[in-house]
């Protein structure tokens, strides 16, 4: 399953150099960061989201998640 998620974050590297301002694409990716356990990687792509359009609920609810398992609660 592993190979999934890390093949599906080069592909969304791949999509990010073709349009870096894709929210939704920026979203993905940071799942399946979070799904690999790379937090760090992960609240990086979903601020970048929320950057993008700031209205995305879910990113801001799977950011808080990121951030609670990375033990920052500031």
């Amino acid at each position: 399953m592993q190979n999934k998620f890390e093949e599906s974050v080069q592909s969304y590297l791949r999509a990010l150099e073709i349009n870096n301002k894709s929210p939704e694409c920026h979203f993905n990716l940071a799942s399946a960061y979070n799904d690999l356990g790379d937090y760090k990687q992960a609240a990086k792509h979903y601020q970048k989201s929320i950057e993008l359009e700031e209205g995305n609920v879910d990113a801001y609810l799977c950011l808080g998640q990121v951030m609670e398992q990375m033990n920052n609660l500031d």
